[in-house]
């Protein structure tokens, strides 16, 4: 998404990057990073018309492009049973997690995740919840010092388009998978709630509304690859089942 946040953030002043980078080396371990946005998304199931759908109401085709996202945790989850969705995507590391404003959703239809894409944030952010040391790591070293490892591949063809303000983005995975988003960008955290009411009236003119939440490609992997990892987060209110409501 780092590449679309042009066209989807609310038109809002940017935090002051050198304030951002400006973390002092004896105080990681107790700072709290600020992320660079908050990722506001409801995901939908496709219908076979939908492209045209987007059509018909003027929406701009953005860009094509295929992703491969690797994820990493703990052999016991202490990332994911966190929220915490370390990956290296493109051979670019990321890190989502929860932000500290995330809206009540009691029908779990949305997604809020705080975006990180600084090393120095992101090793600062999982080393919290690893309970290490983040001085002088990197995001690699920090892997091999909590023997994290790599329990995700995911290759995704992704066709994105724009309205308004928000992004539509078309996925297929390469295990046949496919899923739909609408997203938008928010810097400020008390704008959350103004944009989930703005995707849901969006996605009620699209005929995607839905009373239930739809799975997203993360739990449909691990239902196929790692029904253990998957139940984990079950259990922890992490990933929900496709009947589970509330």
């Amino acid at each position: 998404m780092a590449d679309l946040r042009a066209a989807v953030e609310f038109c809002m002043e940017q935090p002051d990057e050198e304030a951002k980078d400006e973390v002092s080396t004896s105080t990681q371990t107790t700072e709290v990073a600020k992320p660079d946005v908050v990722e506001v998304e409801r995901k939908f199931v496709l219908p076979d018309d939908f492209e045209q759908k987007l059509s018909d109401i003027g929406a701009s085709f953005l860009q094509k492009k295929t992703l491969t996202d690797m994820y990493y945790d703990t052999d016991d989850y202490r990332l994911t049973l966190s929220d915490h969705w370390l990956r290296q995507r493109n051979g670019t590391w990321e890190l989502k997690c929860p932000p500290s404003l995330r809206k009540s959703d009691s029908q779990n239809m949305s997604c809020q995740y705080a975006e990180y894409t600084k090393e120095i944030d992101i090793v600062q952010t999982c080393a919290a919840v690893l309970d290490v040391d983040s001085r002088d790591m990197t995001v690699d070293s920090l892997i091999t010092h909590s023997n994290c490892h790599k329990f995700a591949t995911l290759v995704t063809h992704r066709k994105s388009y724009a309205v308004d303000n928000f992004t539509i983005d078309l996925d297929v995975t390469d295990f046949g998978f496919q899923v739909g988003e609408i997203e938008t960008l928010v810097v400020d955290q008390s704008r959350i709630a103004d944009a989930l009411t703005k995707i849901d009236k969006l996605a009620e003119k699209l005929g995607v509304q839905s009373s239930h939440r739809v799975p997203g490609k993360m739990d449909a992997y691990l239902k196929k690859n790692n029904m253990d990892h998957y139940k984990k987060l079950v259990e922890g209110h992490i990933l929900f089942q496709e009947d589970e409501r509330n």
